[in-house]
């Protein structure tokens, strides 16, 4: 009797676990789904990207170095370091001898693709299309921007590093997902609300 339980017990563990790796490359989805979609959500401090999305929050700016997209609900944080180790575990990443958004010049800032423990990573940023705003958050500065190019290309193309001669925002991850082939690119150029009118 008690060898049967076991066999019951185990077949039942098989299935779980089969029906865990069935439904796992759809969880990120599922969990984007789910998310809080509000403008108060997707824009939680107050400033221009708030106003430019709805957002009603009066949650003051983080002194955090922060990147907000709210047309995928990413608020993470921006790390330093020479290496991209420092993301292992969630958050962004400031290439290292690029520049910061108060200089007129080219900012890269790289996030892992993949869904790891509730990590809210770049898993989408595939679904930000030219048009949308997006916000970083610098030593307690908030800089706007807005989509203007997305675009793929190979791992080689390091040029999309290069300095500029113009404010603007890199930011990339891996593409497609669970690969590393290629790189997807969104560029964005800064904007003020003024510029709306």
């Amino acid at each position: 009797m008690s060898h049967r339980r076991f066999n019951n017990l185990l077949s039942v563990i098989v299935i779980l676990l089969g029906l865990y790796i069935a439904v796992s490359p759809f969880l990120p989805e599922i969990s984007y789904r789910l998310r809080d979609k509000s403008a108060d959500a997707s824009a939680p401090y107050s400033g221009d990207l708030a106003q430019s999305v709805g957002s009603n929050s009066n949650s003051e700016i983080p002194q955090e170095n922060r990147i907000v997209i709210p047309s995928i609900q990413v608020n993470e944080p921006i790390k330093e370091s020479s290496n991209i180790g420092v993301i292992n575990d969630g958050g962004t990443w400031r290439r290292p001898n690029v520049s910061t958004p108060d200089q007129n010049d080219n900012t890269v800032i790289v996030g892992h693709r993949f869904f790891k423990d509730n990590i809210s990573t770049f898993y989408h940023l595939d679904k930000v299309k030219p048009g949308h705003r997006l916000a970083v958050y610098w030593d307690g500065k908030e800089y706007l921007y807005e989509v203007t190019e997305t675009k793929v290309v190979d791992p080689s193309a390091v040029e999309i590093e290069n300095r500029s001669d113009e404010k603007k925002l890199t930011i990339y991850t891996c593409t497609p997902i669970w690969t590393a082939r290629e790189r997807l690119v969104v560029i964005a150029k800064p904007v003020t609300l003024e510029e709306q009118s």
